[in-house]
């Protein structure tokens, strides 16, 4: 199975922003260090392969994780220690060996050492740090919160021509109306439920795609 490759241009941007500031901010409180982009978009087969090596509770057909919406409105990052000067502060990538830099992942502490604090810093930017989550701590992981989501989803409806009113990150009677005519006019229909986003990826896709030029 071929991996989807991490680019940082597949994510939302409202999160790439916030996601190249978290680096920013983690290299002047770490200096020797870089963030490495691991996941953007996760396909629907690599999504059911985390989830069978139970690194994700979602299975990608029934249940959808925010790596499987496109533009992505969620990423994982890995620290690298023993970085320099040149090295950027985000990698979009594992950086090559002959770099010199060391995955700080796996080792005992690490999460405490390195991704609790990372959590903070993306905390303090606005988003949602799984380093920071009660339960199923995922360390690397940093998404979108659910009220902007919500927002992104408003202003992607309205961008679209559909009338949903303010994008308050409420989901009240016109933003649910405009996503029925939007599945209507996409013929991406169904129902479908989430805790995590009220559309399927499919339909944030449609949403998100240009339209040709005449």
């Amino acid at each position: 199975m071929n991996r989807t490759k991490p680019r940082l241009e597949d994510l939302h941007p409202w999160l790439r922003w916030r996601l190249n500031e978290l680096a920013v901010a983690h290299r002047s409180a770490n200096v020797d260090t870089s963030l490495c982009l691991i996941w953007g978009i996760r396909s629907v087969k690599e999504q059911q392969a985390a989830h069978k090596a139970g690194r994700s509770k979602l299975d990608g057909v029934r249940k959808f994780s925010l790596h499987n919406y496109t533009p992505s409105l969620a990423a994982d990052v890995w620290v690298y220690s023993n970085a320099d000067d040149e090295d950027p502060e985000i990698y979009e990538g594992r950086p090559k060996r002959s770099e010199g830099l060391d995955l700080e992942l796996l080792q005992k502490g690490s999460l405490k050492r390195w991704y609790i604090p990372l959590g903070k810093l993306a905390k303090d930017l606005g988003l949602e740090a799984g380093a920071l989550w009660r339960t199923f701590r995922d360390g690397p992981h940093v998404q979108v919160p659910k009220k902007q989501r919500i927002k992104l989803l408003q202003d992607a409806l309205t961008a679209k021509g559909f009338d949903v009113g303010p994008s308050d990150g409420i989901i009240g009677s016109k933003t649910w109306g405009g996503i029925v005519l939007a599945q209507q006019q996409s013929g991406i229909l169904g129902s479908f439920k989430s805790r995590l986003m009220p559309v399927h990826p499919d339909l944030w896709q449609w949403l998100h795609e240009k339209e040709d030029a005449a």
